[in-house]
């Protein structure tokens, strides 16, 4: 699993679900805007239905990331299952960017040495995240943004959050200036 190094001022933004073709194009112009990068971890079913997004998301120059082909709950299906839901969605990757996929994060963050077994013999690194922002909560806005003050992001923190609906956009058009303001760079994860 990926733990990034809290000796850097560098937060990684993370967006599991997308892309989603009425909140995507609206948070990549955020980020944009702050000049900050992100990875997309992606559903293969969704990359094949918004193939544009998924080729923006990479030519904006953020990460896209295997997040299964449509979500299921890992605990509940065979290791076949898993393994093709894996292979579906870097298919997926591999015919829009040209490019291996070397990050996957499982749905629900479900893990079991198993799959961690499978993703090594891959060459695919398992990311999990540091903060979760709740936002699959669809809390207020306000709610999202305090939690954050209240207990504040560390260097090398890998920062969940969902770009299937638009809280994620509008926290983060508080949330980023004000890392960018103490000090933070958004960075994609590498491979």
């Amino acid at each position: 699993m990926i733990k990034k190094s809290a000796q850097q001022p560098t937060l990684y933004l993370t967006f599991d679900d997308g892309p989603h073709p009425e909140f995507t194009g609206e948070l990549l112009e955020l980020l944009n805007a702050h000049k900050a990068k992100a990875t997309f971890f992606s559903m293969g079913i969704r990359l094949e239905r918004c193939p544009s997004l998924g080729l923006r998301i990479v030519q904006e120059g953020h990460a896209l990331a295997n997040h299964s082909y449509n979500h299921p709950r890992f605990d509940h299906i065979s290791i076949t299952e898993r393994n093709q839901q894996i292979e579906k969605t870097n298919n997926a990757i591999k015919q829009l960017t040209n490019t291996d996929c070397r990050l996957f994060r499982s749905p629900q963050g479900r893990w079991d040495s198993s799959l961690l077994r499978y993703l090594i013999r891959r060459g695919i690194t398992a990311v999990h995240w540091s903060r979760d922002s709740l936002d699959y909560k669809k809390e207020p806005t306000e709610q999202l943004i305090k939690r954050f003050n209240d207990q504040p992001v560390t260097a090398g923190d890998i920062i969940l959050f969902h770009d299937d609906n638009n809280l994620c956009i509008d926290a983060l058009a508080v949330l980023i200036p004000q890392w960018q303001a103490q000090g933070f760079e958004l960075k994609a994860l590498e491979s």
